[in-house]
């Protein structure tokens, strides 16, 4: 059996669009340009070399009510079973949508 790394990076990301996840209820996945990474202290950083490129990123479907095509994401996120996902319930000040500009 493989261990997991605890990872966690720092996210700013363009919202390309959205539809729901297809394994988790209440989720969406959304798809992001990855437009900047910082590493969380205490933390492996496993989705920084994502910068420039697009991402598929499960975020609980609640916190992006206010989301739309173009809107940035601030959001902590880590990579599990392969997949890029967002907390589910985020620290204060690890997520935030900022409407296009």
């Amino acid at each position: 059996m493989v261990q997991a790394i605890e990872n966690r990076t720092d996210l700013t990301a363009r919202l390309l669009g959205t539809r729901p996840h297809p394994r988790l209820q209440a989720w969406d996945r959304a798809e992001v340009e990855v437009l900047d990474a910082a590493p969380v202290a205490g933390y492996a950083d496993l989705l920084s070399r994502n910068v420039g490129r697009r991402l598929l990123l499960a975020v609980p479907r609640e916190l992006l009510a206010d989301a739309v095509p173009g809107s940035t994401l601030r959001v902590r996120a880590r990579l599990s079973a392969g997949e890029a996902m967002a907390d589910k319930r985020p620290a204060p000040g690890t997520f935030a949508v900022e409407p296009p500009v």
